[in-house]
């Protein structure tokens, strides 16, 4: 996909209307902050008063909408603080140049870096500096701008107020939704088409990252919350288990009810209200359960009755519990302060390779260029507002994201929607209005401007800017054509985003030969360790394992979004592997992944469990992964089927391979039962039976064939350049 293509594709993205709306009782709580702004107007008269205060209300209302994962009033009361602090700053500086640009410029670069937290945090963050810029540009003087300031304080003030209005939602309900959203995701990958379904971790990390919001202090009482995280690590398991078992009639049906209890788990847990699985359900599960031969359809009823009862303790009339720390997720239940946590993550990204940091540079530097741009259009010859220069700035501030995609369409769905939202601006400029109906329009054109919040950049530009065009030219007296200044500036602001985008780029493909070898690294210390667990009972480090494994996950999901961003980018811009050859290294690294996880859930719980011959593989596969990642960041060439040569060689040599042959019954009934890795010490023989080196011979074979098809892949990386190159 070359550049032109890229671009209308894109630009498509961008102008597409989704059909994604806020929460009707937050879209209903954000109007009525800008009802009351309208009102106090109103009844003091003063249109400056009105139009501040509805401002203040609007930019604080879309901040509380954006991504809530705190509590509302918290959220409410954060923007609040920040744009009112800002728009302060602003009113203080107005007049001074270039301490204004000076300050601009810094924060800017604050807002960027905090887009470490998020891409809601980051809006959050560009809406605070949009205050600095309204009372710094449109204030008559420093007196005038402080009043400005005191009523938009007052406008966002309203909104905090609003959020103790009810209904309310059920306590935790950020955290809520997001496990719900985990088990749903469980529940359709249960009964999904072949087991890939089930390698997605977004919902996991949307989960995790929800919970690590909670303050210390409401961790306690959420226990069964930490605990549901946990279940659902270890579900996810054994249904990867039940799902590589040879396929039959009967797990189908059982996989279907698996589905239902998971399904009615995230009901119980989004609503705080208990939905109980019917007990046929529950008993066709149980028959399931105790005719398996293998141990993967116990554990697995086993871990959905657990999760039932951490549902079931946490609904609204049993959140109080407070349970013991769950097991599975030790670190994220006892936490650290969210302070020092922000300030490290922050931390980690002040570094020139970072792309957060390249992110915040730009935006800096992008801020004050559309700033000083802005000025020096002036009133495009009348048209619009004199030595006006935010417009410019704000756009090309929102605009303005990490990854080219994300950039590109914005700037065309926010260009357009600029001009579309111009033209409906400039026609409700013609009639007169009275105070009472202008307030009145303002509120209206606010609602449906809250309402298409989340349906694209298309429709809530169109809407926002026949807004603040409408509120502007009535309380400011301009003229109607002030309209399509607003619109030209739009235009400008975007074009000069994608621009500084262009100059200074950031392309996810380049990101991903670093990322792969990084998660090889990773990968080079975790399978040796595992494998090493094989020779003894206890021998594995599992301190070492849960750090590796989590440096692992993020890794790997950091990867798959640059995959997946870099279908976006122009074919120029690739990294050495083409667009399928990057779904396909995707793929690959899932199942190595999937490998390690079942490597480390059949460890060696006795001593006739141990296979100490795996120990035999630890130096040739270090060897072996040790170069890949090299190799994909380009620095040497691994020859495929290395890996393969060595662990023939071992099998054939180890005599494990004459083992398994002899218990081929007793292997191909434990093969099945590669996964969820429970606590349960009642398992049955199945976990120390004669299959044990067949099991164990399985999953390292699986292994092998896994990184060896990775290997291949990797190897390819130079053959499109060498294809192009030859034509």
């Amino acid at each position: 996909m070359g550049w032109w293509s890229s671009w209308i594709e894109v630009g498509r993205d961008g102008l597409r209307v989704q059909r994604a709306f806020a929460a009707p009782s937050a879209i209903a709580r954000a109007v009525l902050a800008v009802l009351f702004a309208a009102v106090l107007g109103l009844v003091l008269d003063d249109p400056i008063a009105g139009s501040m205060a509805s401002v203040g209300a609007f930019i604080c209302a879309i901040g509380t909408m954006v991504g809530p994962l705190r509590h509302p009033v918290v959220t409410a009361l954060g923007v609040a603080v920040a744009f009112s602090a800002m728009a302060v700053v602003g009113a203080l500086v107005h007049g001074r140049t270039w301490l204004f640009l000076l300050l601009l410029g810094v924060a800017a670069f604050a807002a960027g870096l905090w887009r470490t937290l998020g891409v809601a945090s980051g809006i959050r963050g560009c809406l605070a500096v949009v205050g600095l810029m309204i009372t710094a540009d449109l204030a008559p003087g420093v007196h005038g701008g402080l009043v400005m300031a005191g009523w938009i304080a007052t406008g966002t003030g309203l909104v905090v107020v609003v959020q103790l209005l009810p209904p309310y939602d059920s306590r935790f309900a950020a955290q809520r939704r997001a496990l719900a959203a985990l088990y749903r995701s469980l529940a359709e990958a249960s009964v999904a088409a072949g087991p890939a379904a089930l390698s997605g971790s977004a919902p996991f990390t949307a989960a995790r990252q929800a919970l690590d919001l909670l303050p210390q202090f409401s961790r306690p009482v959420a226990a069964a919350m930490f605990g549901l995280l946990g279940e659902a690590e270890r579900i996810r398991r054994a249904l990867h288990t039940v799902r590589l078992m040879a396929p039959a009639d009967g797990n189908r049906e059982a996989l279907a009810a698996t589905a239902q209890v998971l399904g009615d788990i995230s009901r119980t847990v989004a609503t705080g209200r208990e939905h109980r699985t019917p007990e046929a359900v529950g008993a066709l599960l149980e028959s399931w359960a105790a005719a398996s031969p293998v141990r993967g359809p116990r554990d697995l009823v086993a871990r959905l009755r657990q999760a039932e009862q951490l549902a079931q303790r946490s609904t609204d009339e049993r959140l109080g519990d407070v349970l013991e720390p769950p097991a599975e997720v030790p670190g994220l239940y006892a936490g650290t302060s969210s302070v020092a946590r922000t300030a490290r993550r922050i931390q980690a990204q002040l570094r020139p390779q970072s792309p957060i940091f390249r992110h915040a540079v730009r935006l800096a530097v992008g801020v004050v260029v559309a700033e000083v741009i802005g000025r020096s259009i002036g009133g495009w010859g009348g048209l619009g507002i004199s030595a006006h220069g935010f417009w410019v700035a704000l756009t090309t501030m929102l605009v303005l994201f990490p990854e080219y995609g994300h950039t590109v369409a914005r700037a065309w769905g926010r260009a357009a929607g600029a001009v579309l939202g111009s033209l409906l601006a400039w026609a409700l400029s013609q009639p007169h209005w009275s105070p009472g109906g202008l307030a009145v329009a303002s509120v209206v054109l606010a609602a449906v401007s809250f309402a298409t919040l989340r349906t694209g950049q298309l429709m809530l530009n169109l809407w926002l800017t026949c807004w603040i065009v409408f509120l502007i030219h009535h309380v400011g007296g301009l003229p109607g054509p002030t309209a399509w200044a607003r619109a030209a500036d739009t235009v400008v602001g975007a074009a000069l985003a994608v621009l500084i985008f262009l100059v200074w780029p950031t392309w996810s493909a380049r990101r991903v030969p670093g990322l792969l070898a990084e998660w090889l690294r990773v990968q080079e210390q975790l399978l040796p360790e595992l494998l090493t667990g094989y020779a003894d009972v206890g021998a594995t480090d599992w301190a070492a394992v849960d750090a590796l494994r989590a440096r692992s996950r993020q890794v790997r999901e950091e990867l798959a979004v640059a995959v997946e961003q870099s279908h976006a980018e122009p074919a120029e811009q690739r990294c050495p592997w083409s667009g399928a050859q990057l779904e396909l290294i995707s793929t690959q690294v899932s199942a190595v992944a999937g490998c390690a996880t079942l490597l480390a859930e059949h460890l060696p719980l006795t001593p006739q469990d141990t296979v100490p011959e795996l120990t035999e593989l630890v130096d040739p596969l270090h060897e072996h992964l040790t170069a890949l990642a090299r190799a994909a960041a380009g620095a040497e060439t691994v020859a495929p089927g290395a890996l393969r040569s060595v662990f023939d060689s071992f099998t054939a040599r180890s005599g494990l391979l004459a083992e398994t042959s002899e218990g081929s019954e007793g292997s191909e009934g434990s093969e099945g039962s590669e996964g969820s890795g429970s606590d349960d010490s009642s398992d049955g023989p199945d976990s120390s039976d004669s299959g044990t080196p067949g099991r164990a011979l399985a999953l390292s074979t699986a292994t092998v064939d896994a990184v060896e098809s990775l290997t291949e892949t990797i190897a390819s990386r130079d053959r499109p350049r060498r294809r192009h190159a030859a034509a």
